[in-house]
């Protein structure tokens, strides 16, 4: 009998171009199906968290999430072991308590799952920070509850995550790193491409403050690369792909520096979308937030793992990740405009080996079931108390 488990998601409650999030909770939930385990979907929606989106009411939202839910379940094929718990209330909840109470684990991504009766309905539940740094910082700097006692064992993607005190305020938790899954058999290798991009919101969360240090978002990086293309002369184009209005000074300063800015609304809408735009990409150079920058937490995008799936070399900045990633094929680090040109120009020069060696490093170190086997082997370490 196949292994069970249930991935804790969000879905319906980021409903609109959102599916670079969703593929997060969607590669995790498939990397356990392709490592041979059963597997259930369950998200909680409550009043408190549903988004807040503009010229929409609570009830237009939350027919929006459930429409989404559907489409995203149906697409990968999660309709019949999926629950979605509405104020405490879901459709399915024996069959979904049933399967919970014999599931090997919950895997609680972000600790969105909170309510005490669905947690209890796990005989193991494991955390999995995917906002390394801001996590901690929320945790301890701000008193906000992450839901970090419910769980008995915690995963981060923080490669290289030290609570040393000063960057990243203590928890005391043990946070064993993991690298992101890419399902591989949902990006091909494709072949070509013309400019540079990435898919990116440009501010996301609020900044943070510790220990006297702001710990930012994207838009202070992309600041410190905004004359890049200007060192190609058209040779090289890039695009960025955002959630910026059209008239925002920003987009309209980037424009004035030869980048190609488009509306994230249409290329995060669906999947098929959102996959087509990186085929047709020539690789990925982005910036990360000034937080995971500035904590050296090791930080490794899910997004770039596509990227690397697809054969597109990545041309990304360092959060302290290139101690842990081979770096020099196919994906290059870099901390300063002048490293971003170089790596640019060094991936140019053999555009067909770097392509190559992309393909590769994703089929090495983030194949979802080398990822998720690895996880299970750390969980079934801890159990009998071995180091992970």
């Amino acid at each position: 009998m196949a292994k069970k488990v249930v991935i804790g998601c969000r879905i319906a409650g980021y409903p609109i171009s959102a599916i670079g999030i969703n593929l997060v909770f969607i590669q995790w939930a498939y990397a356990f199906r392709n490592l041979g385990w059963d597997v259930w979907l369950l998200e909680e929606i409550t009043q408190e968290s549903l988004p807040k989106i503009k010229n929409y009411n609570p009830k237009q939202i939350l027919k929006l999430g459930l429409s989404h839910w559907k489409l995203i379940t149906s697409y990968f094929d999660f309709v019949e072991q999926s629950t979605i718990f509405i104020n405490g209330e879901a459709e399915n909840l024996d069959a979904f308590l049933h399967f919970a109470r014999e599931s090997s684990f919950l895997l609680n991504i972000s600790g969105l799952i909170r309510n005490k009766n669905l947690l209890s309905a796990f005989k193991k539940r494991v955390y999995l920070d995917l906002d390394p740094t801001f996590t901690q910082i929320w945790a301890k700097g701000y008193g906000c509850d992450m839901n970090l006692e419910a769980h008995d064992i915690f995963f981060t993607v923080g490669l290289s995550l030290k609570e040393d005190g000063k960057r990243i305020p203590f928890t005391g938790i043990n946070w064993i790193p993991t690298f992101p899954p890419v399902c591989l058999e949902l990006w091909h290798k494709w072949l070509g491409g013309k400019k540079w991009s990435t898919i990116t919101h440009w501010c996301g969360y609020p900044e943070v403050n510790w220990e006297g240090k702001v710990y930012g978002n994207k838009a202070s990086e992309f600041e410190k690369v905004i004359e890049l293309p200007l060192f190609f002369d058209g040779k090289v184009l890039f695009q960025i792909a955002s959630d910026l209005q059209e008239d925002h000074e920003i987009r309209n300063r980037f424009l004035s520096k030869n980048w190609d800015m488009l509306s994230v609304s249409a290329i995060a809408s669906d999947f098929e979308s959102y996959r087509n735009f990186i085929g047709a990409s020539r690789g990925e150079f982005s910036v990360v937030k000034n937080g995971y920058w500035l904590s050296d937490c090791g930080w490794f995008s899910d997004r770039t793992v596509c990227y690397l799936a697809m054969g597109k070399p990545a041309v990304v900045q360092d959060t302290g990740w290139s101690r842990i990633i081979p770096t020099g094929a196919g994906l290059l680090a870099f901390t300063t405009i002048s490293e971003a040109i170089e790596a640019i120009k060094r991936i140019e020069k053999d555009y067909a080996y770097h392509s190559m060696k992309a393909r590769e490093l994703a089929e090495s170190l983030f194949d979802s079931v080398k990822v998720a086997q690895k996880m299970v082997e750390q969980i079934e370490g801890s159990e009998k108390g071995m180091p992970v």
